[in-house]
């Protein structure tokens, strides 16, 4: 019997509370259930498992995105949609994860997905390098937040002196002469090693090697 105030919306907005305020490990059918004050069979009217339940958070993380206007320059139309796409998975917590482990079947986020495959289409790309371009520039923007996200949250358990402290106390135990270049670039480095400056280094990169790629062939 269904209820009438259950529905995928609310499940959702139950479920993202529930990420919101104690982490993803809490997002279960059953807590999602005790948030709406009913028994979790009654879940089961509108979703089959936890896998949908993260497939509905997923596709309002999608719904999140703005699609910047289209511009001449395709580089430049794909750094703006990466970064927002960048800054919407941040807003949600473990929201780079979610994405990675649920299926991109939902329709805002096949949305999201033709947009990328659009922007290279209109840049006129081969055909048969689109798919692989898109699906490069969606796994790097995925990934980065992935790494971002879990750094943040070792920070946040360990905290920043603690952290620092192994690093040093790790590199500083294998001599220099073995390890030369982490000495070099890592011992006594402050700051995040993920950021937006180096999200941005790393976008451009994989763009140069796209376009020098297509002008290749």
């Amino acid at each position: 019997m269904t209820n009438k105030n259950v529905n995928k919306e609310t499940i959702t907005a139950a479920a993202l509370d529930i990420l919101h305020e104690k982490g993803l490990s809490h997002v279960t059918m059953r807590n999602v259930a005790a948030k709406l004050e009913v028994k979790a069979p009654a879940l089961y009217w509108y979703i089959k498992d936890k896998q949908e339940l993260l497939q509905l958070i997923a596709e309002h993380i999608s719904t999140l995105i703005t699609f910047p206007e289209p511009k001449e320059n395709w580089e430049e139309e794909i750094v703006l949609l990466a970064m927002e796409n960048r800054q919407v998975l941040l807003s949600i917590p473990d929201g780079a994860k979610i994405m990675m482990d649920t299926l991109p079947i939902t329709d805002k986020r096949l949305t999201l997905i033709n947009k990328t495959l659009e922007i290279f289409h209109r840049a006129h790309f081969p055909e048969d390098k689109i798919f692989y371009a898109a699906t490069l520039i969606s796994s790097y923007v995925t990934s980065f937040v992935l790494d971002e996200q879990t750094q943040e949250k070792m920070l946040e358990e360990m905290g920043v002196e603690e952290v620092y402290k192994q690093f040093t106390h790790a590199i500083m135990s294998i001599p220099k002469e073995v390890i030369p270049y982490v000495h070099h670039h890592m011992l006594y480095r402050k700051g995040k090693p993920n950021d937006e400056e180096n999200f941005l280094i790393g976008l451009k990169i994989i763009i140069k090697g796209i376009s020098a790629e297509i002008v290749n062939q």
